[in-house]
């Protein structure tokens, strides 16, 4: 077994045993589940704990949800506590008598999917709030009954339904105010009469912060690191630390839907950014579709560009759009289809990428799946692109270029056809799913990537080239479950058979990484694995990938055939002790990758294997969520 694979297989039992150990024998002073009531129908799970201002766990704080169906739990001596609630956008609301509450968030809950939320709740005395409500509404003033407006004058802290729903009342029906209106109403007399530049200014004001004031805006700034090391020569920096800045913004539309910007900078001799604006609709709608649009940029200045051997004045742009939509035509019969448009300016010609698909229930808890999809990628697209799982996106860090001088760039097209089988059982805690499934391949210009050819390539450049066109004919299995309440695994195990048309590129090749050139026919066994894990009595989570396959390709000149080898992607979140705003929360964020692809990237079979000494990279920093 290789070292790598060792290493992680020990990690993934520690976790695991100390979790399932930890599981079955509860803290002292904490009950074994925490008190919860469950949803009627089968949905999501949110949990977490309750703090007070100082840290230490709150007991006896109610924790309602509101949106689909109307929820209550309360926390346990340490605070915890667990929510099981029916797939839906739901308001989150903390109180408890002695505690001011000011929490309030709008989430997401997916069928079969946790979320964590840890809640901080301040004592009375440490801060004092005073609320002002005014009944005045866009169209007039609003009679409130007696008993909801003895309920708005009692203040913050009455905890039945009735006053929590006028607390969550749009904000154009029932606002905060710092006191009496500006238009009075009935008071006998007429407003004098305002100029057009009044007017005009005073309304844009208005509709200025009315906007930031009635939406409840959420994100991320991330302030990181990025370094490389090449673990093959002894672990030795092949690209020296430089700064990214990060920002993710998003917002709900009502019940609709989601909006989000991302950007990210980076700011060395390597000058790079990216943009992404998407809009999600929510998935309890009948079509929940995503629209989106990405721009990334690259270039390189004249003292970098002699030592990458490019022309100084180096510029690469990409940009894309996107829509695809997930549509329940009725329970039991679900498309997912879409397109997306991208255009390369180092490649001359725009690409298109459809996508289809289809679930169809055959009975309980038994779906048939059906996937077709055609991708047209471009060389170095891994740079410029979004990465398919949620997470981090970088800027393009490293530049690229033909293995054979002169030869320009080709895009990969990949057409990519799948049918398979999934069965869910087990309770909403501990679901469990397996699916087997059959698919195929067909790739024209498969791409490789190679790394560490020559010392240009060993300080961020690397250079593409095509072997030929494969055909790759396989099934695979995948298990995933939530093995406890903190820990969900997954493993996915394929094998198939890769059928290679050679190209006179693979010559040019062959002469620096014999294994990249495949033999005509070649079988491939590969294994996924993923753990996810979470410990909010530490504010820690943890996400772990491992990918094993029997056929990547080496650097080494004096071996001809693939290898069996492993690369991984491990990265660390960890909660600090402070806020710093309210409401917000600050972590130091820790990863380790040496998988140069997302190993969840519908590409091609082939992409990563034929990736060739990928440096390792090393990302840290600190990320603030708001």
């Amino acid at each position: 077994m290789p070292r790598h694979l060792s290493v992680f297989v020990a990690i993934t039992f520690t976790l695991l045993t100390v979790d399932h150990v930890s599981a079955q024998s509860p803290p002292m002073g904490r009950s074994a589940d925490p008190i919860a009531i469950q949803a009627a129908a089968l949905g999501g799970r949110i949990h977490g704990v309750v703090r007070d201002d100082v840290g230490r766990g709150v007991g006896d704080a109610s924790v309602l949800a509101m949106g689909r169906t109307l929820a209550l739990a309360r926390s346990d001596a340490q605070g915890h506590f667990a929510l099981a609630l029916p797939a839906g956008d739901y308001v989150l609301r903390a109180t408890r008598d002695g505690y001011v509450s000011t929490y309030r968030e709008a989430v997401r809950v997916q069928t079969s999917a946790q979320l964590e939320r840890n809640i901080t709740l301040l004592r009375q005395g440490v801060r004092t709030i005073e609320r002002t409500v005014s009944t005045a509404s866009v169209g007039g003033a609003i009679a409130l009954p007696p008993d909801e407006a003895e309920i708005v004058a009692a203040g913050d802290h009455s905890h039945s339904e009735a006053a929590w729903r006028l607390r969550h009342l749009p904000r154009s029906v029932l606002r905060d105010g710092s006191g009496p209106g500006t238009d009075v109403i009935g008071d006998g007399t007429d407003p004098p009469k305002r100029s057009i530049f009044d007017n005009t200014l005073g309304r844009t004001a208005h509709a200025s912060t009315s906007f930031f004031a009635g939406t409840d805006f959420k994100g991320q700034v991330n302030f990181l690191t990025t370094s490389a090391v090449d673990a093959t020569h002894g672990w030795l920096p092949v690209q020296w630390p430089r700064g990214v800045a990060s920002v993710a913004v998003g917002a709900p539309v009502g019940t609709h839907g989601e909006w989000s910007v991302h950007g990210a900078v980076n700011a060395s001799d390597l000058s790079s950014w990216v943009l992404l604006g998407e809009y999600e609709a929510s998935e309890s709608h009948s079509h929940a579709f995503r629209l989106g649009m990405s721009y990334s940029s690259q270039a390189t200045i004249a003292r970098q560009s002699a030592a990458l051997s490019v022309p100084a004045a180096d510029m690469r742009n990409v940009g894309g759009i996107y829509g695809f939509d997930l549509w329940r035509i009725r329970p039991g019969l679900t498309l997912d289809y879409g397109v997306r448009f991208d255009r390369y300016d180092y490649v001359a010609s725009r690409f298109i990428s459809p996508r289809a698909g289809a679930r169809v229930t055959l009975f309980k808890n038994t779906d048939l799946i059906t996937v077709a999809s055609s991708r047209t990628v471009a060389p170095g697209a891994d740079e410029f692109l979004p990465p398919a799982s949620t997470g981090l996106w970088l800027p393009p860090e490293r530049t690229f270029s033909s293995l054979i001088s002169g030869r320009p760039l080709k895009a990969e097209q990949v057409s990519h056809y799948e049918v398979g089988i999934e069965r869910s059982f087990g309770q909403i805690d501990a679901i469990r799913t397996i699916s087997v499934r059959r698919f195929r391949h067909a790739v024209t210009n498969q791409v490789a990537t190679l790394f560490g050819m020559d010392e240009t390539s060993d300080i961020g450049h690397y250079y593409v080239a095509s072997p030929g066109n494969v055909d790759f004919d396989g099934w695979g299995v995948r298990l995933s479950t939530q093995f406890t309440r903190r820990v969900s695994t997954s493993i996915d195990y394929s094998s198939g058979v890769g059928a290679w048309d050679q190209r006179r590129g693979a010559r040019v090749i062959r002469q620096h990484a014999p294994s990249v050139v495949r033999p005509d026919r070649e079988r491939l066994h590969d294994l996924v694995t993923s753990v996810d894990a979470a410990f909010p009595e530490t504010s820690t989570r943890l996400s772990a990938v491992y990918r094993f396959n029997s056929g990547f390709s080496t650097p080494d000149p004096g071996v001809s055939s693939p290898v069996a080898a492993g690369r991984f992607d491990v990265q660390v979140h960890q909660g600090l002790p402070f806020q710093p705003i309210r409401g917000g929360k600050i972590e130091a964020v820790f990863a380790l990758q040496s998988l140069f692809r997302d190993s969840r990237d519908p590409g091609s079979f082939y992409d990563e294997l034929l990736t060739v000494a990928p440096p390792m990279r090393l990302l840290s920093g600190v990320q603030v969520r708001f």
